[in-house]
């Protein structure tokens, strides 16, 4: 087992090693056109503690965001798919409303949310809206998909609903309860820099957009990498979790 992971890692890393090499070669041809940098031209958006000073303020304020739109998105998905498992005559109604939710584009609620809530509060909230559905969605369908037989025995031992639906439902739900954590994560992240494209006053958005304003190459592809960079450590961080989930609680 250890010599499968060791190959494994191995591999990846040589795939990792790959991209980086092709990057640098299409980067510094200009392969790909001016607008796609080497990796070693992006790292000059990094060379001053100017420009480092800019970076660590704007992730730091994109990433604490983040994780309240990430906590409340979760907390309502959570919220409305427990009170749709304990009132199935409600479980239509807050599928629709979860759903027409979803169906809308985040960007269309930009507009109205800087009105409505203002610059800095608009991120958060169209991250809680990114975040929301893939969390309910997984919740709500583990909630639901409890083997029968399972509810059928803990019947027949004289165990109450309430008592069935802590000790068997609630349990079952947990790996698929993370698995939507880990897809909402990255939305929580996308939708909040999405948001501070509509004027908020700082983070990693702001960078972006300015970056784009200003033909700054660099600094627009470094940003980004931030970005894409806090997504996949928190969906790494989260899969991690969903594993030993899987061990615990997977029937």
């Amino acid at each position: 087992m250890a010599r499968v992971l060791e190959q494994g890692w191995l591999r990846s890393l040589l795939g990792f090693a790959l991209f980086f090499i092709l990057w640098e070669t299409a980067g510094r041809t200009g392969a790909l056109g001016a607008s796609f940098p080497s990796l070693s031209e992006i790292a000059t958006a990094f060379d001053t503690p100017v420009k480092r000073g800019l970076f660590t303020r704007s992730m730091a304020v994109t990433v604490h965001s983040s994780l309240i739109a990430f906590a409340v998105g979760a907390a309502i998905a959570v919220g409305l798919a427990l009170i749709s498992a304990v009132l199935p005559s409600l479980e239509n109604g807050i599928d629709s409303l979860a759903s027409g939710i979803y169906a809308i584009p985040a960007i269309a609620f930009g507009p109205i949310l800087i009105l409505i809530a203002g610059p800095e509060t608009t991120p958060i909230v169209l991250g809680v809206l990114s975040a929301f559905f893939p969390i309910y969605g997984a919740f709500v369908s583990g909630l639901r998909f409890t083997p029968s037989a399972y509810l059928d025995l803990s019947g027949a031992l004289g165990a109450s609903r309430a008592r069935a639906f802590l000790l068997l439902k609630v349990p079952h739900a947990m790996p698929a309860l993370i698995d939507g954590l880990r897809l909402g994560a990255p939305g929580a992240i996308l939708g909040v820099v999405l948001g501070e494209w509509f004027g908020a006053p700082r983070g990693l958005g702001v960078v972006i957009v300015g970056s784009m304003q200003n033909v700054r190459i660099p600094q627009l592809w470094a940003a980004a990498l931030l970005v894409v960079a806090c997504s996949l450590i928190a969906y790494f961080a989260l899969s991690a979790l969903h594993r030993l989930c899987v061990r615990r609680f997977a029937w």
